[in-house]
């Protein structure tokens, strides 16, 4: 089962986390506004660390075997690596410290240099230490040094690590109650595994730490202002930064933004609710269909299919070449219908699975292939995070401590939102069970001082769903682009029309207009009942689309 809420962008590593306090006569106050020291603009007590000067090199070679026919990686060139240290608690600079890894491409045009640009990741728990080689910031890359940052918590020599394996991988989308308790149990032994590991950081991960390590990191590279590309989990941190240090934030870009009153249990309950809305487009779109794949003419009739087939893989799941394709990978797979190229080819592996259980035949090898690669992708999406830090950063927001406040809602998402997550996503959480000290409460999020910013929104989006887009660029705002009928998650580099609207408004200062969109990836070109070719229009075979469906995975892969 894939990670509930794992904010992060497709084909690519990316990941944030942070803290931190001050407290003043007893009272929490914010540390980036309470704690300056006179005219300098620095908090007090952190001049060590904002006056530092990074020894730039060579980045390291990647850690790859020397196979024959296969040498390593070597380092890119034109690339620097550096490591700067930050408070790990910074009401006390003086004690332990953390690192933050830095890489950067300088600006290939000096002369019209604009600074510098951060694509803040998301996560919480990755890396974007690539994106000053990767060709999708080529444009960006001759008027902005482009830094990329592995947050506290992932530099390689300090990560934050939790014993145990994550548990939402192997949770259901529909459980019993005694799955449930069952679920919450493994998570509260998660918890203390972690508390075991890395309990004395575990409070310092916080979303206003990673704002206030970006404004050393600011300092640092010598900039008085940072341009910020906020992706996914991102976006808040983006957002904390120009709350905290308003002075100090000039172009900003949320691609994929949080909603900024869903932090954070409630951003992962509403994870279900845009995969069901996404589900029912793709339903709809079937039955209206149905000379093609007679599986219903109304949504209501595609979606009694659907039930019947996840019973029937329920109680006799298939074999495929990588375990087994129970009721629990269904939900999962009509929960991804937020790829709306892929449409035909789920209804078509639906419409030939369902034809060879309702004749009693074994099912196709072409069908358990489908199924194979379907779920492959949809698992390829799950970001590789470091252990401990989606855990941690979490709990920087409160959580409920009765257990039935979940159980009620995992009972009431396995009836109505039991794709996708389903379930899990209105489940418990480790911080469920307090063992993380909340240092802090949240910084509202207002802008006052920078220049506004635009904001990237995708319809289908099931990390991030569509309503945090308005809701953030009305908060601060901003200018609202949206993508049409799509759920590629962080969309600048994926689609042509939104990376265009980026560039002209980081290199120009042209903003989108009002009410702006980007059309999606369009569904597949499948003509409607009653209209001309409807049931009879060449269309590729199962087997074709799985091959086409590898080739593009392989293809994202190396991207």
């Amino acid at each position: 089962m894939p990670i509930v809420g794992a904010f992060m962008k497709r084909g690519a590593t990316v990941g944030i986390t942070v803290t931190a306090a001050a407290v003043l006569a007893g009272a929490v106050v914010p540390l980036a506004l309470a704690e300056t020291g006179p005219g300098d603009g620095v908090p007090r007590g952190l001049a060590p660390f904002y006056s530092q000067r990074p020894a730039w090199g060579p980045c390291p070679a990647p850690d790859w075997p020397d196979l024959p026919g296969f040498p390593a990686p070597q380092p890119p060139e034109g690339i620097d690596c550096a490591t700067v240290q930050v408070p790990l608690d910074y009401r006390r600079p003086d004690g332990p410290r953390e690192s933050v890894d830095l890489s950067r491409k300088p600006a290939s045009d000096p002369a019209r240099r604009l600074g510098v640009l951060i694509p803040v990741p998301g996560g919480p728990g990755g890396s974007n230490l690539s994106v000053p080689e990767d060709s999708t910031y080529d444009a960006l890359s001759v008027r902005y040094d482009i830094i990329g940052i592995s947050p506290r918590g992932v530099a390689e020599s300090q990560p934050l690590l939790c014993e145990g394996e994550n548990v939402r991988r192997s949770a259901r989308t529909r459980m019993t109650d005694a799955e449930m308790r069952e679920y919450a149990e493994e998570l509260r032994r998660h918890d203390q595994e972690c508390e075991r590991t890395a309990g004395d950081r575990r409070p310092h991960f916080t979303s206003a730490n990673n704002a206030r390590d970006l404004d050393v990191v600011r300092a640092v590279l010598g900039e008085s202002k940072l341009n910020l590309m906020g992706q996914s989990y991102g976006t808040y941190v983006t957002a904390v930064y120009g709350s905290l240090f308003p002075d100090r934030l000039d172009r900003n870009v949320l691609d994929s933004a949080i909603h900024p009153e869903w932090t954070w249990r409630e951003a992962w309950r509403q994870q279900p609710i845009a995969q069901r809305r996404t589900a029912d487009a793709w339903m709809t779109w079937v039955a209206q269909r149905n000379e093609t794949y007679g599986i219903g003419t109304t949504r209501k009739a595609v979606h009694a299919t659907i039930e019947a087939l996840r019973r029937d893989l329920e109680a006799t799941p298939v074999e495929i070449d990588e375990g087994w394709f129970d009721g629990d990978s269904f939900d999962l797979a009509v929960g991804g219908m937020y790829d709306a190229p892929d449409w035909d080819y789920f209804a078509e592996t639906v419409r030939t699975l369902r034809t060879a259980l309702d004749d009693g035949r074994a099912v196709p090898r072409s069908v358990k292939k489908a199924l194979t690669v379907q779920r492959r992708a949809i698992e390829d999406e799950l970001p590789e995070m470091d252990a401990g830090l989606w855990e941690s950063t979490n709990c920087e927001a409160e959580w409920p401590r009765d257990l039935e406040t979940y159980f009620a809602d995992m009972r009431a998402f396995a009836e109505r939102y039991p794709y996708g997550w389903g379930a899990t996503g209105a489940g418990p959480h480790e911080c469920t069970f307090g063992s993380v000290e909340r240092t802090e409460p949240l910084v509202p999020l207002r802008r006052t001082g920078y220049p506004a910013g635009m904001v990237v929104q995708q319809e289908f989006d099931p990390a991030t769903p569509y309503a945090g887009g308005p809701a953030m660029a009305n908060l601060l705002r901003h200018r609202l682009l949206t993508v049409t009928r799509d759920g590629v998650h962080v969309s600048y580099g994926s689609n042509e029309c939104v990376t265009a609207a980026v560039n002209a408004y980081l290199l120009n200062g042209t903003l989108p207009k009002a009410k702006a969109t980007c059309a999606g990836r369009p569904t597949p070109d499948v003509p409607a009942d009653g209209s001309p070719g409807a049931g009879e229009a060449e269309r590729p075979s199962l087997d074709e689309h799985t091959v086409a469906k590898e080739a593009e995975m392989a293809r994202e892969s190396t991207s």
